[in-house]
């Protein structure tokens, strides 16, 4: 596992990264389980293309893939700072990550959440993506627990903001899908120009047992 610590628009992002086998993944996948949770409590569901029910399973997304690179990105919510404000900007900052390493590395990534493309889905006046090239899911929508996923291989635990529980860290789980040799010191170097660190800098870590 590869971790840094980066600061990107004057804050402060701490990312861990992975590669593993797709075949190891699908234990985390529970379609579903997780089908049923967002048909309850997610205005998402059934209205746009690239959420439940409307999104494939992650072992059909993933079946001409080997591996994927898992990546989570952390970031405090800070005084006087909206959480979904904080959570916006976590979020941007993994999904800029991931499009640009897409298109170095010649694979496919993964949401981090809902596609917000188009300001109205064309799910909602029936009629087809328009723009199918560029719309991911997420692994969520895909039916993977991230819950699960993240304790067990980034050893951190998901908080939820919500009006009983309020969280001061935001996290934001993506992956990028691709074949071949890629090893995670290429991902690493990449992020470091993507971060605009050098790669001596002591916000780099060393690898951390898993």
């Amino acid at each position: 596992m590869k971790n840094i610590k980066f600061e990107k628009n004057g804050k402060i992002f701490n990312l861990k990264a992975i590669v593993c086998e797709n075949k190891d993944l699908i234990k985390y996948m529970k379609r579903d389980y997780l089908l049923n949770l967002c048909a309850e409590g997610c205005p998402n569901y059934n209205t746009n293309w690239s959420c439940p029910p409307n999104s494939p399973r992650f072992d059909e997304y993933s079946a001409d893939y080997t591996n994927s690179l898992l990546v989570q990105v952390t970031s405090e919510v800070e005084e006087g700072e909206e959480f979904m404000e904080a959570y916006i900007q976590n979020r941007n900052t993994l999904e800029d990550l991931l499009s640009k390493m897409q298109i170095d590395f010649e694979c496919i990534k993964t949401a981090c959440g809902s596609c917000n493309l188009c300001e109205r889905c064309a799910f909602l006046d029936n009629k087809h993506c328009y723009h199918p090239e560029k719309m991911r899911y997420s692994m969520e929508a895909m039916g993977m627990d991230l819950q699960k996923m993240s304790e067990e291989v980034f050893n951190h635990k998901l908080t939820w903001n919500n009006k009983d529980n309020k969280s001061n860290i935001c996290t934001s789980i993506g992956s990028i899908l691709f074949n071949g040799t890629f090893l995670e010191d290429d991902f690493f170097h990449f992020t470091a120009l993507f971060a605009q660190v050098p790669l001596s800098a002591s916000a780099f870590f060393p690898p951390t047992a898993t």
